[in-house]
């Protein structure tokens, strides 16, 4: 009996490794494509959410676990993306995977204001500007406002896209 629980607690760790390994790869993918496909990676760069947003969802430490081994690899590749990843897509993730049980206004409310703060983090203390030369000529209130305003399109898109997603993997039998 021993043996059992011992082998059902290695057979975790594998899971949680293999699982974790795979997601990590795919965000470093798509989080790392505008720096080797500088067209097309500008629109494949936001999907760097869901690996993290599903990794959460399946565990806390494990999505925690994602985003920071992303960081890590992205540091090598490019460290604006990984500063990006770490203060706006990746924290999305965390807490869109966190809150996807909680009712969707609650998640959008936190969502919004984690995305809203990260932005704010990365234009003005980090100096990495959210939106480029947009947001340099317009002043700080107003900088903040036009995040807060993205910030609630992109959660609310965010929310609803996770919560499809999830349901169509539940569907086909991938998660249960």
């Amino acid at each position: 009996m021993r043996k059992e629980v011992l082998l059902l607690k290695k057979m975790n760790i594998v899971r949680f490794i293999s699982i974790g390994g795979i997601l990590t790869t795919i965000a470093v993918l798509f989080q790392s494509a505008p720096v080797f496909l500088p067209a097309i990676g500008m629109a494949l760069s936001p999907l760097s959410t869901l690996p993290i947003a599903l990794a959460a969802y399946l565990n806390i430490s494990l999505g925690i676990t994602v985003l920071f081994s992303s960081v890590l690899i992205l540091v090598f590749v490019s460290v604006q993306e990984a500063l990006i990843l770490l203060c706006t897509t990746g924290l999305l993730g965390i807490v869109l995977g966190i809150l996807y049980k909680k009712k969707l206004l609650v998640s959008i409310l936190f969502t919004v204001l984690a995305l809203s703060i990260g932005m704010i983090i990365l234009t003005y203390i980090i100096g990495i500007s959210a939106f480029g030369d947009f947001t340099s000529s317009l002043s700080i209130p107003i900088t903040i406002l036009f995040f807060i305003l993205f910030s609630l399109i992109y959660a609310i898109i965010w929310n609803i896209l996770l919560k499809k997603f999830i349901l169509y993997l539940i569907k086909i039998k991938v998660l249960n």
